[in-house]
Parts: structure tokens; C-alpha cells; sequence
């Protein structure tokens, strides 16, 4: 314990030391220099993946993002929408054509090579380019599906008004738009790079980025508000007990995602403040692109292994506290979005028992060598459980599960590696198991289960089911919402019982943050996701 406690001490020095030498040590704790400049410090669990938010899943990388661009409409996650670029939509009678009256005085980003000193508003041309930009195949965006499957013609009305005409009925439209910056046109025009200079119209301008270790945002002197913040310094901190240490030494300011067994550390510091947010599922999943689970009795056995009320036990004990960290989830949906019936799923989710586990290999033709090991046709069922570094109770439940297979008759290692490389290599189908958590929204169902969206940038491993997607495509053409919930919730049914992931609990999601900074939690714009000044709120730091 304590060489432990001394390397994540020495960790978090060089943390320190190297930001100093780059000049964010007098930052570091939000203190006002003689200018009184405000500066804001983040400690963010996940490194920036990418700088193109028209690529990126990861959510860490949208803290960032969202800053820097500007959306049509901003989402609350749960069905609630606000304005951005767009002051004002309808949709006509048709439930197919959406207007979008877009706001007066939206500027881009001035003091960089594409803009110059020149005042630019952002236009319905802008937003036109980003729509067709995203839906050109060759560009490979992770968002790509969400629009070129239900989009059939985008019109520029005026310079402030856009049309958008659905092939169908979409009930996510405004969801899936919400999600999407919007990039200036110019920069196409000129060959504008914007991974290697992002120009946006959101309140803070992109100044400076150290990889792996910090990126620094400037406020937008251009922007509809004044930001209350001049500047903010994101730190990745990956390891959770580090992030909490610089928080109770006040060498951050917010934490993106507080680890509740990191509350001893924190528990005396009279000035930090902890909340908890919307449920996040976390699975372990199976690449059904690879020969040993491609068959479904092998990924059911599997799921009939894993004890998940005695994992999520030892991953979350009780603390004393009373405060709920996570539940047991049988299906992938939140129970507070359509379709997330837990009693539905639970009943056709495989029971934990290593009888029909054995049962079920034996089926598919399995037999245990004289090692134990699952053997067939030459080759034994061993593989790699691979996690992100970013999340210890994610951690834990590999290093769990990977005992509980081997004790069953698998050769299983649990492999550790940086957050970005696991993203990479989920993505490119690298991983034969898998832990993930995420796509959690109203969206998550299309997401996870739709055969569109198998392939690079999305978490489905592989899977495919006609009747799934009939299912689906049908729930987002349905406006009535218990119609909508039925379909969502029996596609989530055939989905279980493929046993593609093996659900393991709804995580709540905790921020913790020095009760300096105010106006964090309001109007329902309580996350990162959201621009952090905005309509919805204006983050401060009050003095000391």
C-alpha cells in the first residue's frame, strides 16, 4: 500500500512539474493573476483521442469540443432541447421538413490565419457544409449514419435560415443534430486543417494543446455572452486517485468524473462539492468478428459464467454512506429511456450458472484438454478481456471476470492499456472481450444494435439482425412514445438474447468540484456536455 501511495504520488508531481514548466503552474488552482484573469482548472479523466469532433466517440474529447463549437440545438439527454446556432425550429405538418432560424450575431473565431481579424457570422451555408461534409461517405464520420439514412435534401433558405427534409418521420432528429458541431465552410474552401487549428463560434477558442498531458482554451471575445472564465486548463488525469489528490490540494477546480471510492480523499475538504448525475451502462462485450464468439451458444456460455451480482458487489461495496453508486443492469438501456424495461430484459438474460455454461459449450463442441481449457477442432478458447486505464472499478471488473472465465475453463488475461489506444482498437475490431460503458442516451439502442452502425467508430462488435434493425428503424419513425418504448424494448429483447454484451450495472455518474466555481449546475446543464457558458448558464469562479 504504501509503494502504491508513493507512486501515485510521484505521479502526480510530474504532473505538476510538467505543467509548470509549460507555465500553467500559477494556474493551476483557478488563482487571479495582477490581470485578474480567471482561469479554470479541469481534470479529465480521458485524454483527447482526437481533434476532430466529426470522428470522435469519446466523450472526454466533447468536454473539449463543445466549448469550441457551436450545435444547432443543445440536448439535455433525455428529450429536453435548447437553443444554440438556432434561435428557432418547427417541423411542418409532414413531420418531415424542419426549419431552423438561426441566431443573429453568431461569429467565428477570429485571430487565426482563416479568419483573420475579419468579423464572419455563421451562416446557414456553414451549417449546410458541416450536414453534407458528415454524410459524404469518404469522410468517415462517426455521425455519418445518424443523417445520410434519414436525411433526403438539405436547403438553404436564406443566409439565416435552413431547411432539412427527413426521408421519413425521425423523432431524433433534434437528438442526433445536438450532437454535432458545426464547422466553418471557409475552411473547406481554403483546405483549412481543423485538427491542427480548430476554429469554432463557442465561447472559448482553442490556444494551445501538450499531448496526453493538457489542452488550454481562451474565451471568445467575439461570443453572444461574455464568458465569465478567461481561461480553461484541462488536465488528463487518468489515474482517479491523482484527480482527487489535486482537487483536495486545490490544483484543480472540477473533476469530469469523480470516482466515489475516492471520497476518503476528499471527504475533509469542506470546499468540494459532489454530485451525481444520469445513469451510464457499462458492459463487457464480445467481437462477433471473431471465430470463437461468432457463435451465440459460446457468448451465451459466457454470460452464464459471470456471477454480475457478486462483481458488482465486490466492484461497489457498501460504504455506509447510503449513496447509491450503481445498479445491476440486465439490458444496455437506461431504465429511464423508452424501452428500458429491466424486468423485460432480465427475463431473457442467461441465469449465472456454470452448469449451463458447460452445457452449452459442450453443444457448440467444445471439450476440456488436460489443462482444463476449452479445446475444439485444435484450438483452445483463449483471448484477451482488454480495459481502459481511465476507469478503476472498470479495471476491477476485468481483472474479476477474467478470473471467474478461467475458473470456468478459459485462458482469459485481462490487458490494461491507455484509454485512446483502447478506443482505437475497439474500433477497429483488435479486441476479441471487451469492457465499454457509454451510448447511454435516447440514441444508444441505434447505436449499439443497428447493423448500419457495425464498423469503425461505433460499440457493436459485428452484430447484425434484420428483424433488430426492422425493429428500430420503425421505433424512430413511431411518434406515439409507448408504441415507441414497445418496439425499442423487444429489439432490446433479441439483442439479449444474442448475448453480444453481457450487461454488468448503470453507473451514476458523480462531478466533483471546488464550491468555487458557481453557476456549474443549472438549468438542467449540469455535465460537461455543455458549453459552459451559454443561455443556459455562465460558469465563475468567485474569489477566495
Amino acid at each position: 500500500m504504501f509503494k502504491r501511495l508513493l507512486s501515485l504520488s510521484l505521479a502526480f508531481l510530474l504532473i505538476c512539474a510538467s505543467l509548470a514548466g509549460c507555465g500553467a503552474g500559477s494556474e493551476s488552482s483557478g488563482a487571479t493573476d495582477k490581470h485578474q484573469e480567471k482561469v479554470l482548472t479541469v481534470a479529465s479523466n480521458m485524454n483527447l483521442t482526437t481533434m476532430d469532433p466529426w470522428k470522435s466517440t469519446s466523450s472526454g474529447d466533447f468536454y473539449i469540443f463543445y466549448q469550441i463549437y457551436s450545435r444547432l440545438v443543445e440536448s439535455d439527454g433525455r428529450g429536453k432541447y435548447y437553443p444554440d446556432l438556432a434561435e428557432s425550429w418547427e417541423c411542418a405538418e409532414d413531420g418531415r421538413t424542419w426549419t431552423f432560424k438561426l441566431t443573429p450575431k453568431f461569429y467565428w473565431q477570429r485571430g487565426n490565419e482563416l479568419f483573420g481579424d475579419e468579423l464572419v457570422e455563421v451562416t446557414a451555408d456553414d451549417v449546410a457544409y458541416t450536414l453534407r461534409y458528415i454524410m459524404d461517405p469518404a469522410n468517415a464520420c462517426s455521425r455519418l449514419e445518424d443523417l445520410r439514412s434519414v436525411v433526403d435534401e438539405i436547403k438553404v433558405v436564406d443566409e439565416k435560415t435552413l431547411q432539412i427534409v427527413t426521408k421519413d418521420i425521425d423523432v431524433l432528429m433534434l437528438y442526433k443534430l445536438a450532437a454535432i458541431c458545426v464547422m466553418p465552410a471557409r475552411a473547406g474552401e481554403k483546405g483549412w486543417d481543423l485538427m491542427e487549428k480548430p476554429v469554432g463560434s463557442g465561447p472559448y477558442k482553442w490556444e494551445s494543446n501538450i499531448i496526453d498531458t493538457q489542452v488550454v482554451l481562451a474565451a471568445n471575445e467575439d461570443y453572444f455572452i461574455k464568458p465569465n472564465i478567461d481561461k480553461i486548463v484541462y488536465r488528463f488525469v487518468t489515474e482517479s486517485s491523482v484527480a482527487a489528490m489535486a482537487l483536495a490540494n486545490k490544483e484543480v477546480d472540477l473533476i469530469t468524473t469523480f470516482a466515489y471510492s475516492e471520497m476518503p480523499a476528499v471527504k475533509d475538504s469542506d470546499f468540494i462539492k459532489i454530485y451525481g448525475g444520469n445513469s451510464s451502462c457499462r458492459w463487457m462485450g464480445m467481437n462477433l468478428t471473431d471465430e470463437l464468439f461468432s457463435d451465440v451458444r459460446v457468448r451465451r456460455a459466457v454470460a452464464s459464467y459471470i456471477d454480475v451480482d457478486a462483481l458488482l458487489a465486490a466492484a461497489y461495496p457498501d460504504d455506509g454512506t447510503g449513496v447509491v453508486q450503481a445498479v445491476r443492469a440486465y439490458g444496455q438501456i437506461p431504465p429511464e429511456n423508452p424501452g428500458g424495461d429491466q424486468e423485460r430484459a432480465k427475463a431473457v438474460t442467461p441465469v449465472y450458472s456454470v452448469e449451463n455454461g458447460d452445457a452449452l459449450m459442450a453443444e457448440a463442441g467444445w471439450k476440456k484438454n488436460a489443462a482444463g481449457i476449452w479445446e475444439k477442432d485444435g484450438k483452445t478458447a483463449s483471448f484477451e478481456l482488454q480495459v481502459g486505464t481511465n476507469d478503476p472499478v472498470r479495471l476491477n471488473c476485468s481483472v474479476l471476470i477474467s478470473t471467474m472465465l478461467n475458473g470456468c475453463g478459459f485462458d482469459c488475461t485481462s490487458k490494461a492499456v491507455e484509454w485512446g489506444t483502447h478506443i482505437d482498437d475497439m474500433d477497429a475490431g483488435r479486441c476479441a472481450m471487451f469492457i465499454d460503458g457509454g451510448f447511454s442516451g435516447i440514441d444508444g439502442p441505434m447505436k449499439v444494435m443497428h447493423t448500419d452502425n457495425t464498423g469503425i467508430m461505433s460499440p457493436n462488435p459485428g452484430y447484425s439482425d434484420t428483424e433488430v434493425d426492422a425493429l428500430l428503424e420503425r421505433a424512430w419513425t413511431t411518434t406515439d412514445d409507448a408504441a415507441r418504448a414497445e418496439l425499442i424494448a423487444q429489439a432490446q429483447e433479441k439483442w439479449i438474447g444474442a448475448s453480444v454484451y453481457v450487461p454488468l450495472y448503470f453507473s451514476y455518474n458523480f462531478q466533483a468540484y471546488n464550491d468555487r466555481v458557481t453557476d456549474f449546475y443549472s438549468n438542467g446543464a449540469n455535465s460537461m456536455s455543455f458549453a459552459l457558458a451559454s443561455r443556459l448558464r455562465n460558469v465563475d469562479l468567485a474569489a477566495e
